[in-house]
């Protein structure tokens, strides 16, 4: 769609501390299901942390520096390699491990995840590796455990290769990559079978779900129709709020071209994306006039935001590379204007970096620590006594607009600290990096 610019050399940052919210030390509900692929029907019980379920893909990435990126039919000599542990999925999985616990000692020599006491956050890893190859237990597992990752969900394939990412540097271009993404496991071990889309919503239910693109779209979307279906009995049962079912994060990346199913967009409550990924997600100009008309002469981020609240979308975020992140943020299903008492939108501008050395993972890490942020702010509102509350139009400032700033705030942080590094899922900071 035009007005949308591509993104540039990395996913941003910003400057200001952000403030933790309060977290209870006794045990909150929590709403379980009967099945293995979940019936409408929900029990409760009891955890003693918010839970993020990230689903999505494991690779183990194969990285080349080089001083420039070489021409068609040339080859040139690398200034260094390493393979390391990735994958978005992974990626955004360890984001949340890693900024919602201090860095283990280095004396530490255990590889299974560091104390759940230790953190106010769990994290869990869905997804699928190969049984071919050694990557999982050698290079994943260890990695994903000792950043506080239960890799207890994820599914060893048999008769297929871990997926595997090549990715080329350019070290005097700020870090620009790009990537060669061969899915494996990631595709043949997670397409849209009942006992892969049941675990989307297995018990105990988390509290927010964070999906990307770098598994079979046909899953994304029978997941997202299972939690729009599951959220919708609970909300004709009388459920509000953080009590009708989880936070839903999607991250499209890759995006597929036109987007996903607009029914689907309901379930969504988090869309997170760069301004490549929103020009891609969007429908064509008379489409989008149709879903949201009267929008016609505002700028493009304004049209997608507008596009996608209209869907039931309640927040829109569009990273800006070097110029930080826009969002939006509104009741889910209306689409009226920016007025600063129904619907928020700001810009958050980037922070500064010392040295930009690989953009690799720097929008994985900004998801990971967005996600940290909703889940601590879900635990406050059961602190206060306000789980089954839907947002009242006096708080919708605070939660539309402070909350939003203080989630900026980590996640373009933790983002700035990761490209001033080498690697991928190595360069995702701790929360006591940033």
């Amino acid at each position: 769609m035009k007005g949308l610019k591509r993104c540039t050399a990395h996913e941003l940052i910003s400057t200001h501390r952000s403030t933790e919210y309060p977290h209870p030390a006794t045990s909150a509900l929590r709403h379980k299901l009967q099945h293995t692929r979940p019936s409408l029907q929900s029990i409760a019980t009891t955890t003693m942390a918010p839970t993020i379920r990230v689903i999505g893909s494991l690779n183990a990435d194969m990285v080349s520096v080089t001083p420039r990126f070489p021409e068609p039919g040339e080859t040139i000599t690398a200034s260094s390699y390493f393979t390391s542990a990735g994958g978005k999925g992974a990626n955004q999985a360890v984001a949340c491990g890693r900024l919602s616990r201090r860095k283990p000692s280095p004396s530490s020599t255990s590889t299974k995840p560091e104390s759940q006491s230790e953190s106010d956050i769990k994290v869990e890893m869905v997804g699928a590796v190969g049984a071919l190859d050694g990557h999982f237990q050698a290079l994943l597992k260890p990695t994903l455990e000792k950043s506080g990752v239960d890799t207890s969900r994820v599914r060893v394939v048999e008769d297929a290769y871990t997926g595997v990412a090549v990715i080329i540097v350019d070290s005097s271009a700020g870090g620009e990559n790009r990537i060669l993404f061969s899915p494996g496991a990631n595709y043949t071990g997670m397409r849209a079978t009942e006992d892969v889309l049941g675990m989307g919503l297995a018990a105990p239910v988390p509290d927010v779900i964070v999906m990307q693109g770098e598994i079979p779209v046909d899953t994304v979307v029978g997941i997202l129709r299972d939690i729009r279906a599951w959220k919708a009995n609970n909300r004709a049962q009388g459920k509000k709020g953080i009590e009708a079912g989880p936070d839903v994060m999607y991250n499209p990346a890759p995006a597929p071209p036109g987007g996903l199913p607009e029914e689907v967009y309901s379930a969504v409550d988090h869309i997170i994306m760069n301004e490549t990924e929103a020009e891609l997600m969007s429908p064509s100009e008379e489409h989008l006039l149709k879903i949201v008309p009267g929008v016609a002469k505002e700028s493009g981020n304004e049209k997608v935001a507008r596009y996608f609240h209209q869907l039931g979308v309640t927040y829109v975020l569009i990273t800006l590379g070097s110029k930080g992140v826009w969002y939006s943020a509104t009741d889910a299903g209306s689409s009226g204007p920016a007025d600063g008492v129904n619907r928020f939108t700001k810009q958050t501008p980037a922070a500064k970096v010392s040295k930009v050395l690989d953009t690799t993972a720097a929008g994985d890490t900004f998801v990971g620590a967005y996600a940290v942020e909703v889940a601590r702010w879900r635990e406050s509102r059961r602190a206060d006594g306000r789980a089954g509350q839907d947002v009242a139009t006096d708080e919708k400032a605070y939660r539309y607009q402070e909350v939003m700033d203080k989630a900026m705030s980590l996640a373009t942080r933790a983002a700035a600290r990761c490209v001033e590094r080498q690697g991928a899922m190595d360069s995702i900071p701790w929360a006591d990096e940033i």
